[in-house]
């Protein structure tokens, strides 16, 4: 090999007449040059097309031969003089491409090609022809850098499995979706026929001929089409396949396949049927909560009023007794299905799970069984969230509950957990739960190593009255509850388990950015108004206006009202009641209104009462009280908002807490 300096080129006197007739009849330069024997480059001859070349003229070639030489990049070099020597050696055709920076500063390839023939005094002679290549050097460099992106994007394609095939159907291009989706790692694919890899033998002949007659055509001749393939193992897999036809750089016909995994549009629809079953379940049972809170407020308030007619020692006392106990009884299932079906009001609050859980550790030992060993993993930190204190109680005493249940009153463990989840483990929930969004989430779970739950069990997990456990042992609403709540917190619920092997629930709940939190307004909540009462003069004799469609809430309001001093006007219809205060505003001190009324709703006649008088207050009560209702009954004046099913305990505190 030789360095720069070992190259020395001189200008011969050889350029004859037919030399340079040659020179100018073909494109490029054409060069005449030897290597002598003692390893010398020399220049014989040079056309004069150097100029459009090398951008230098002849003459200045001749007083400075080192020029052309140094033009080469310095890298190149070595190589350009290797294959000078290996051409002189064997006497085979020199071929060459080399890049060159001109002394204008622009960017060229060149390549040179000749035949070398050897002299009497063993020097080598090549007559060579130089071309410009730049453009397609430029054009091949484009066609690089193209399949380059597309490889890039191929192999970017995480959901979408790209194969490309040629025309024999073997294996070129296999990303990393279609290692995933088909289990062939690129390895074992590339270069195997796509029939041998992912086509169900029922299918083999049909995809033969169709490739062969796309192949034919010169593009592919069907609609992209939903498709049962197979994995590696054996199984099928559910696709939605599209084709396409591509001609590559050397002429020759490709078949891409672009398939997308439908088992995923599956798993969401199976989720989407799922949430709308769960919906459709928790209207009706809001539905039936409501009617059913008017019940236990007739129910309830009259249990009260007769015991307040009775001596302390009268027969008929341990009966209503026994009356009130069932109603409180039913008043909680009420505010379990209220739950499930996310119509119970939230009291929301900056809230630390770590200490929640902490605090909740006492109850959910008080409950422990004989023989259930408790663990706790508990993430230092405290993990804020925006939650009601009360209801994640409940879910983690349901969760607990249940998981003592699982062991079989056998001995067992049973894990409480609390983390902040990681950004991968959240990208890994991500993929199977799409309703986990961006932001930081808590991570809460509950795992016993009971006896399991089977697929069947899995699948109605959260439905209401769904339950395993004995008859008059559980009313199934514990995880229909929880999964209420949950939702309810903008949260993700997930179960893992297997039969023999335990169970664990996964609780996610977003952490909350900043501690600059809006908090719901509690000014309308009616034990917050009740606290205020204490102390508060006599109301006797004050006039309430009271309206409701159900006969019997009336009529127990109006007992209720009388026995504390009030003077109480019934109405049915709001029309009817908004007429009567229209008729002598002065006449009454205080309103109270049902919400769910066929005329006018308890909003509506809040309204109207404002525009006849606006300092009356007014108080309305609903079978179930949601966020909604509260910010849409501070908007129209409302003062306070009451629940039905507690109008024995509240009606009273909070009329006298407006009036005084």
């Amino acid at each position: 090999m030789h360095s720069r300096q070992d190259l020395t080129l001189g200008l011969g006197d050889s350029g004859s007449a037919s030399f340079r007739r040659l020179a100018e009849s073909i494109p490029g330069a054409l060069l005449s040059f030897g290597l002598q024997a003692d390893g010398r480059l020399s220049l014989q001859a040079l056309s004069s097309r150097c100029q459009q070349l090398w951008e230098l003229e002849p003459a200045l070639v001749e007083q400075d031969t080192a020029l052309l030489w140094q033009m080469v990049d310095a890298a190149e070099q070595p190589a350009l003089c290797a294959s000078v020597q290996q051409s002189a050696q064997a006497l085979t055709p020199w071929q060459a491409e080399w890049p060159i920076t001109t002394p204008s500063g622009q960017r060229k390839w060149l390549q040179g090609s000749g035949q070398p023939e050897r002299m009497a005094d063993g020097a080598v002679i090549w007559m060579a022809v130089i071309l410009d290549i730049s453009e397609r050097k430029l054009a091949q460099l484009a066609l690089l850098n193209s399949e380059t992106r597309f490889r890039a994007l191929v192999e970017g394609l995480e959901k979408v499995s790209v194969q490309g095939y040629d025309r024999e159907r073997r294996v070129i291009v296999w990303n990393a979706a279609s290692e995933a989706l088909y289990g062939f790692s690129k390895a074992e694919a590339l270069g195997q026929r796509l029939e041998d890899l992912i086509i169900p033998p029922a299918m083999r002949e049909a995809v033969i001929a169709g490739t062969r007659a796309w192949l034919e055509a010169g593009a592919v001749s069907i609609p992209a089409e939903e498709l049962i393939l197979q994995r590696k193992d054996g199984t099928p897999v559910h696709v939605f396949s599209s084709h396409t036809m591509q001609i590559n750089g050397q002429g020759e016909a490709e078949l891409y396949c672009v398939d997308i995994d439908l088992s995923e549009r599956e798993r969401l629809e199976e989720q989407l049927r799922e949430a709308q079953k769960l919906e459709a379940m928790g209207r009706l049972a809001g539905g039936i909560a409501h009617d059913f809170n008017n019940v236990l407020g007739a129910l309830l308030g009259n249990v009260a009023l007769a015991r307040a007619h009775l001596p302390a020692l009268h027969p008929a006392r341990p009966p209503l007794d026994l009356i009130e106990r069932g109603g409180q009884h039913a008043r909680q299932l009420v505010q379990q299905i209220l739950a499930f079906s996310r119509r119970q009001p939230q009291q929301l609050a900056k809230l630390a799970l770590r200490p929640l859980l902490e605090g909740t550790l006492a109850l959910l030992q008080a409950g422990t069984t004989p023989g259930v060993k408790l663990e706790l993993d508990l993430a230092d930190e405290p993990l804020l969230v925006l939650a009601d204190t009360t209801q994640l109680q409940q879910v983690l005493i349901n969760l607990y509950t249940n998981a003592c249940y699982a062991l079989g009153g056998r001995p067992g463990r049973v894990q409480l957990g609390l983390a902040a989840l990681s950004p991968a483990a959240a990208a890994s929930v991500a993929a199977s739960e799409t309703s986990l969004g961006a932001g930081g989430w808590a991570h809460l779970w509950v795992r016993d190593d009971g006896c399991g739950m089977d697929a069947a069990t899995l699948a109605h997990l959260f439905e209401p009255f769904f339950t395993t456990k004995p008859v008059g042992v559980g009313t199934g609403l514990g995880l229909a509850v929880v999964h209420g709540i949950v939702l309810a917190h903008r949260g993700l619920i997930r179960v893992e388990s297997e039969v023999g092997s335990g169970t664990c629930f996964h609780v996610y709940l977003p952490l909350l950015a900043s501690a600059a939190v809006p908090l719901p307004d509690a000014a309308l909540r009616p034990l917050a108004l009740a606290q205020a009462q204490a102390g508060a003069e006599s109301v006797r004799g004050r006039h309430v206006l009271y309206l409701d469609d159900d006969e019997v809430m009336r009529l127990t309001a109006q007992g209720l009202l009388q026995r504390l001093g009030y003077r109480v006007s019934l109405f049915q219809r709001g029309g009817a009641a908004l007429a009567a205060l229209a008729a002598d505003p002065a006449a009454f001190d205080l309103v109270v209104t049902d919400f769910n009324m066929p005329d006018l709703s308890g909003l509506q006649v809040a309204q109207e009462v404002a525009a006849i008088r606006p300092d009356l207050p007014v108080v309305m009560s609903s079978g179930y009280v949601s966020e909604h209702l509260l910010q849409e009954a501070r908007r129209v004046g409302v003062r306070a908002v009451l629940r039905k099913e507690m109008s024995v305990e509240e009606l009273g505190p909070v009329l006298q807490s407006l009036l005084t």
